[in-house]
């Protein structure tokens, strides 16, 4: 698991302030988040084992990361001197957050890090599109690169449009199990001009990604559902009823349980409406996880 883990200043109002409005926000809260550290708690709580390749930093959030993170017995396999960064998740009553994300320690990655990791230890492995965005980020693409054995999953995140495109392209080529939104996915095919801008089912914006990366995708979309294409068949799951209370994480964990099942041997089409099942469940809860007991409940239904 290569990326980040952050500390999420959850931040609750009634909407998001317009240009010099003050608002008073309902409240707030402090919690582990970061896109690797979510992705990896739903290989825990589906007991997958897995290392969290995410450097831990100085100063009040480098602090809390490193504390909290402890009390899972989870050991940090990176420390450094360089101060954490946090992410602001503003969440207005309606569920829809906005993320103010101040990059620090976290999100950037040295050579060396690489070079010491014994990869022989690991057959898969999961990156996201938000540490390839940073300078650094160059060298978890050359890793990927060097390692064509390791079985990739790729998230671009919703900051797709700011990755470089030749790093982008150079992840495509390694042919990972991509992972990404309807937004996400239109936002790419029209800027690689490989879709023309109409109306499009899910299965068939997969397809299309398909045809670039010659491996399995899964495209969700909120409330539609979610679909999947492996070069052989279309799959959709539809989207369970939920009263969506907090976005954050919805995405992490729906991929995050997608790689638990199919680590486990378990096909496609089951790990997609399961994933659609605790995605709903995520957006009802505050903050980006759940917890062992709330995914207990879940996996009883």
């Amino acid at each position: 698991m290569i990326g980040s883990t952050v500390v999420d200043v959850l931040i609750r109002v009634d909407h998001l302030p317009s240009l010099e409005e003050d608002v008073n926000p309902l409240g707030q809260s402090l919690s582990l988040g970061g896109c690797c550290y979510n992705v990896s708690h739903m290989l825990e709580l589906n007991y997958v084992p897995y290392t969290l390749f995410s450097p831990v930093g100085t100063g009040l959030f480098g602090t809390f990361v490193d504390s909290e993170l402890m009390k899972q017995g989870i050991e940090p396999v990176l420390s450094v001197k360089e101060e954490n960064g946090c992410c602001y998740c503003i969440v207005d009553n309606q569920g829809y957050r906005t993320f103010l994300a101040v990059h620090g320690a976290e999100y950037r990655f040295r050579k060396e890090w690489f070079d010491n990791l014994d990869v022989s230890e690991y057959t898969d492995v999961y990156i996201c599109g938000l540490e390839i965005e940073e300078p650094t980020g160059i060298h978890i693409v050359e890793f990927i690169q060097n390692h064509p054995e390791l079985n990739l999953f790729f998230a671009p995140s919703a900051r797709i449009m700011h990755v470089p495109k030749e790093r982008m392209e150079a992840i495509l080529d390694c042919h990972p199990i991509l992972h990404l939104n309807r937004r996400e996915a239109e936002w790419y095919l029209n800027d690689r001009r490989r879709w023309n801008g109409e109306s499009a089912e899910l299965a068939d914006l997969a397809r299309l990604l398909f045809e670039r990366t010659g491996n399995l995708v899964i495209v969700t979309d909120g409330e539609h559902g979610s679909a999947a294409y492996d070069g052989t068949a279309a799959y959709f799951a539809p989207a369970k009823k939920t009263e969506a209370k907090d976005g954050t994480g919805a995405g992490d964990s729906h991929i995050g349980t997608i790689m638990a099942y199919l680590l486990q041997g378990k096909p496609i089409e089951k790990a997609l409406s399961f994933a659609n099942l605790v995605a709903s469940r995520v957006v009802e809860v505050p903050g980006a996880v759940l917890s062992e007991e709330e995914y207990e409940k879940i996996r009883e239904k």
